[in-house]
């Protein structure tokens, strides 16, 4: 056996089993997290053209909000379910500008959503924040349980319903 092989061998056995391992959506979790944000706001504007619902994107990747919606301004974050079964939205900010937070989470074989109005947010009903880092109070994560999020099927219905009100 020759070096690399041995290697290979070693890092299997030491390699814990993945929910991710042949899933469907398992190239999402080689994306670099810069990129992963990107992919989340590309695919709810698709998602959403391809129901009949204009979604347009917001500036930059800088930029307060990142789609615009109905001429509501939404935060869009994505996050891939975890070992421990949840997602980590990570940098909600609540000094910026939007109407909507908006988290997409990527399962290895499904797409889940939920979405709150930014007061609501603030106030809890998201569930809690937790600063991403001790001692500063501008960016916080949420965690999220695939079980309290609604399936992307329902999208474009909650769409209609919540915030174009048809």
């Amino acid at each position: 056996m020759n070096p690399v092989e041995l290697m290979l061998l070693v890092i299997r056995e030491h390699t814990p089993e993945s929910i991710w391992t042949d899933a469907p959506l398992e190239p999402f979790r080689r994306v670099a997290n810069t990129n992963r944000g990107d992919i989340g706001e590309n695919f709810v504007q698709r998602y959403l053209h391809r129901h009949g619902i204009v979604a347009n994107r917001v500036g930059s990747r800088i930029s307060a909000a990142d789609l615009e919606i109905g001429g509501k301004l939404f935060e869009v974050k994505t996050a891939s379910e975890d070992k421990g079964g949840a997602f980590q939205f990570n940098h909600v900010r609540l000094d910026r500008t939007y109407d909507y937070l908006f988290c997409l989470g990527i399962r290895p074989d499904s797409i889940l959503f939920d979405a709150w109005r930014k007061g609501a947010v603030s106030e809890g009903s998201a569930g809690t924040l937790v600063r991403m880092a001790e001692g500063q109070s501008v960016t916080f994560k949420l965690t999220r349980k695939p079980a309290t999020m609604k399936k992307i099927e329902e999208l474009p219905g909650w769409m209609l319903k919540e915030v174009l009100k048809t």
